[in-house]
């Protein structure tokens, strides 16, 4: 049966990004929508075979009136497979994420914020998300339209940290259909139809658009996207032994030759930047105008310090600079 067919092909990707490894714990973003179902039901499927811990953990962004309902629909699809549920509500957690403007974007940073405190608290060794494939091409046309670079059209990877998409390479009719054939229920979000919402603009009009140019958008979509990802590793493999060539050690400190920074390529110039800002730590934004605004400190004739975070700052002596945590920062500067 063709289902079998997709499990299969899933169990392949498993297999490929080395996702899921023997005895791990598990936490599994739960909606109860059903992208979230099915890999809910895929993973309980082969918990035995891999001796999982599986903990479902939904958060209730108490939005719409009907969330409540939504939290006891999850908490009872859990308990018929025997495992965990951790539910909360947004309005309950320990440090809110600030509104940008962008409802969708603070429902992001939320589930992610509470995500990760259920995995810090149950000791997990990774958070599964149901992104599919239809997902993959939404996100790099947000993306495009926003005017992204290289690294965000890649869109999202099958493993990032903690996190494990186990569906990027799913489509999302197989997900309907094998629900529906083994008679599985699932929550309908109506968001989801509301064209207020760019994400949804693109699901709805532009996708069933480019299908229509060429039925076979989705497979061309799916090797091309695999280009974009093998050309950005190659960079991102360039970008860190140019690294090691430009900088040393000194003191506990990663300090970095500013001449020899500026003799490079100015694409490899912000490369390396972002390289050595996410293996410092730091946590940022990664907007143009914020690495603009590091550039034009390390190219100023003056030495000083930078801040680029309320704990953290790039200091810079002759033609070295390096990134410094200070907790004692002042929050401006």
């Amino acid at each position: 049966m063709k289902h079998k067919n997709n499990l299969l092909k899933i169990d392949r990707f498993f297999e490929q990004y080395h996702l899921i490894p023997q005895n791990s714990t598990i936490v599994i973003g739960f909606s109860g929508g059903p992208d979230s179902m099915f890999l809910l039901h895929l993973l309980a499927h082969i918990r035995k075979e891999k001796n999982l811990a599986l903990i479902t953990a939904h958060l209730d962004h108490e939005w719409r009136p009907e969330s409540a309902r939504e939290v006891e629909f999850c908490r009872e699809a859990s308990k018929q497979l025997s495992i965990k549920f951790v539910s909360a509500c947004a309005s309950n957690l320990s440090s809110p994420v600030k509104f940008d403007g962008s409802k969708e974007e603070l429902g992001r940073k939320l589930r992610r914020q509470f995500l990760e405190s259920v995995a810090d608290d149950v000791g997990a060794d990774r958070i599964a998300l149901g992104h599919h494939a239809q997902d993959q091409q939404e996100t790099f046309l947000i993306r495009l339209i926003r005017g992204s670079s290289l690294s965000g059209l890649t869109c999202m990877r099958p493993k990032s940290g903690k996190y494990i998409r186990p569906l990027l390479e799913t489509d999302k009719k197989d997900i309907i259909q094998y629900l529906n054939q083994q008679k599985i229920e699932y929550l309908r979000d109506p968001s989801n139809l509301e064209p207020t919402f760019l994400r949804n603009k693109i699901r709805l009009h532009v996708l069933p658009e480019l299908r229509t140019c060429d039925d076979r958008f989705d497979a061309n979509f799916a090797r091309t996207l695999t280009k974009l990802q093998a050309a950005d590793n190659f960079i991102s493999e360039i970008t860190a032994e140019t690294f090691t060539t430009i900088s040393t050690r000194d003191n506990g400190k990663t300090k970095v030759n500013l001449k020899l920074l500026f003799k490079l390529n100015s694409y490899l110039q912000r490369r390396i930047i972002l390289h050595w800002l996410i293996s410092e730590s730091v946590p940022f934004v990664p907007q143009e105008s914020f690495i603009d605004e590091i550039f034009k400190f390390l190219k100023g004739e003056h030495g000083g310090s930078h801040h680029l975070h309320e704990t953290w700052k790039i200091e810079k002596k002759e033609n070295w600079a390096w990134i410094k945590k200070n907790k004692l920062l002042p929050r401006y500067k």
